[in-house]
């Protein structure tokens, strides 16, 4: 054997070594391990996307980033492939006409939380029962963003129970929650357009104003949703999403853990760690697979 051939025989060699030491994920691509997720500023929609990318990023190894945005543009950017996934869809009456404008550009990868409910909200000690209640009342609703999917079942609301007097006031969430506090503090009629889960109603006594014309709807599925291309471009990230699914428990104590620091990332990691058994049944088989190349 020459010294060239000497020479070549012994780098390949090394190269071979050293990749022995190395190892490979089950993710083809970096673009294979980058997921982009869009979340509006709600409670919840808030808690489930920390805890999805928390999750997603420290034990399934993917680079994750998050977008704030407003629920039509969530939808909007989902379907045009912009974001791949928003998990606070609520299925079928409240988004419903989001999804529609993209059903053919959206897929439903899982329930995230079985129990949800819209409507308008009152204090246990008010004095009005039903929504009719408020025909002729001197009152405002005190609201969240217009574009809301609650905002838009309250409107039709106000025109099918002829509240057309109730002006409906247009905050942010955290203007909102703290309207009701002080109003509830003087105790003082107040209604608002609630939702549930929502950490209210761990901490106050509130309930829903009967509804006998079903403008919100009966109770609907909270659902991860996203782009059509997900469930074969991001197979582990689709089925962790259909496996990702909170009990009424389980989503209240995670949106109060949350909303009770002030990084609302604190908040989610107290409850991963005491709900590490729940989390672990998600990721079951989905960590990325480390192997020696010999």
């Amino acid at each position: 054997m020459n010294m060239q051939m000497k020479t070549t025989v012994a780098a390949m060699l090394a190269f071979f070594l050293a990749g022995a030491c190395t190892t490979s994920t089950n993710e083809q691509s970096d673009q294979a391990r980058q997921v982009n997720l869009v979340y509006t500023d709600w409670s919840e929609a808030v808690a489930i996307t920390n805890l999805a990318k928390i999750v997603l990023e420290e034990q399934m190894e993917f680079e994750v980033q998050m977008k704030l945005t407003d629920v039509e543009t969530a939808y909007a950017e989902v379907a045009s492939g912009k974001a791949d996934i928003f998990a606070d869809a609520w299925l079928p009456e409240t988004h419903g006409h989001y999804l529609e404008n993209h059903a053919n550009a959206i897929e439903q990868l899982g329930i995230i939380y079985p129990h949800a409910r819209t409507g308008l909200v009152v204090p246990a000690y008010s004095q009005y029962q039903s929504i009719e209640d408020l025909k002729g009342i001197d009152l405002e609703i005190v609201g969240i963003e217009s574009e809301a999917g609650v905002m838009y079942q309250t409107r039709h609301a106000i025109d099918q129970y002829g509240l057309g007097e109730i002006q409906l006031l247009s905050l942010s969430e955290r203007d909102m929650t703290k309207a009701f506090s002080e109003s509830f503090k003087r105790r003082e009629e107040v209604v608002i357009t609630g939702w549930e889960p929502h950490w209210l109603f761990a901490r106050y006594e509130l309930r829903f104003l009967n509804d006998p014309l079903h403008v919100f709807g009966a109770q609907e599925n909270i659902y991860a949703v996203g782009n059509k291309s997900v469930p074969e471009r991001l197979p582990r990230v689709a089925r962790f999403f259909e496996r990702m699914q909170l009990s009424e428990q389980q989503i209240n104590s995670l949106i109060y853990s949350m909303h009770s620091e002030a990084d609302p990332e604190d908040g989610v990691r107290e409850w991963i760690h005491k709900n590490e058994y729940i989390v672990n049944q998600w990721v079951k088989n989905l960590k990325p697979e480390r192997k020696k190349i010999m």
